[in-house]
């Protein structure tokens, strides 16, 4: 199950928590029929609802700003939603709304749609709500050739935009009968570990990427695969790159953990392993991470000592360098 929290946004990514906003009925659909769906994925909804007194003859008390991380959505439309019908935004009376959000994404033709619970609009205020969405851009190529009446799939994996180099994440595919996720269809012909041919039909695929100690599952669910035709399968997880260019050859690996982490913990820093988010032992290449502002803890020679970098801001596409 997706998990969302609500945070306040500061410097573009950097996130502290707030009071909970529940989001619920979350949807990532393709034009073609295929229902999106992830499991263990970095891909979160951030929510800010703020108010200040409202000014003289504006009669619209909600005030909506939508951001997206990274190349996702191309446009977005938004309704308010009171016991299931739509009201008006011009003269809405104060009370307890739903707020409907629908993107249109950039990549695949389709949609991303989810509902914010509990906006809030008191009297003689304008409420403000600041939507940020971060979720993976999932991009599928079709071409017509010859494959024996086959459908040929290939996975590949692009860290952002950007970086399209297929070096150090793959994204294994697995196939399952539409509805049943209890026994793997294996391709006909298995070209290598990413890539086959498959009887022509409508499956659930499964793509599994591991970054770091960590899989992400993808669900294309009603994938309708049809013979003679090429489906070329990009999943761009819209991430950030971390490094470690601090010089000093002790230094062997490094953990992610909330921010603020750092200033709870009391006495020798040292790792904590029920909040880490993610550990990285391999410093010479920019890991892939989730965007955000994280403390990272630098471990020296297999943990004989440790030290904090507080505060460290990861954007999507850009590499930061923990010195």
């Amino acid at each position: 199950m997706k998990k969302f929290f609500s945070i306040l946004t500061l410097l573009a990514v950097m996130m502290i928590s707030t009071q909970a906003q529940p989001v619920s009925d979350y949807s990532y659909k393709l034009n073609n029929g295929i229902t999106v769906k992830t499991e263990r994925c970095w891909n979160q909804v951030w929510i800010q609802q703020t108010y200040a007194p409202i000014a003289a003859g504006d009669k619209t008390p909600l005030a909506v700003n939508i951001r997206a991380l990274g190349d996702l959505i191309s446009g977005s439309t938004f309704k308010l939603i009171n016991a299931g019908k739509e009201i008006k935004m011009q003269g809405a009376t104060p009370g307890k709304y739903d707020l409907k959000l629908t993107f249109k994404l950039s990549g695949a033709p389709g949609t991303i749609s989810f509902v914010v619970n509990n906006i809030v609009i008191k009297p003689k205020t304008k409420t403000s709500v600041a939507v940020t969405l971060y979720d993976y851009q999932i991009l599928i190529d079709e071409s017509k050739a010859s494959q024996k009446g086959l459908a040929k799939y290939e996975t590949l994996v692009n860290k952002c935009k950007t970086n399209t180099t297929q070096d150090l994440y793959s994204g294994i595919p697995a196939f399952y009968a539409k509805g049943k996720h209890d026994k793997v269809i294996p391709p006909d012909e298995a070209i290598n570990k990413t890539s086959g041919r498959i009887k022509a039909g409508t499956y659930d695929m499964l793509i599994s990427i591991g970054i770091s100690g960590q899989t992400h599952r993808i669900w294309l669910e009603n994938f309708l695969m049809k013979p003679d035709i090429n489906y070329k399968i990009s999943t761009n997880l819209n991430a950030g790159g971390i490094a470690y260019k601090g010089g000093k050859k002790d230094v062997d690996a490094m953990q992610l953990y909330p921010a603020g982490t750092a200033a709870k913990q009391t006495g020798t820093p040292a790792p904590d392993k029920n909040l880490v988010i993610i550990s990285y032992n391999n410093l010479k290449v920019a890991n892939c991470s989730s965007p955000g502002t994280f403390d990272v803890l630098l471990n020296y020679k297999n943990g004989s000592k440790y030290e904090w970098k507080k505060s460290i801001v990861i954007l999507t596409g850009t590499q930061t360098d923990v010195k």
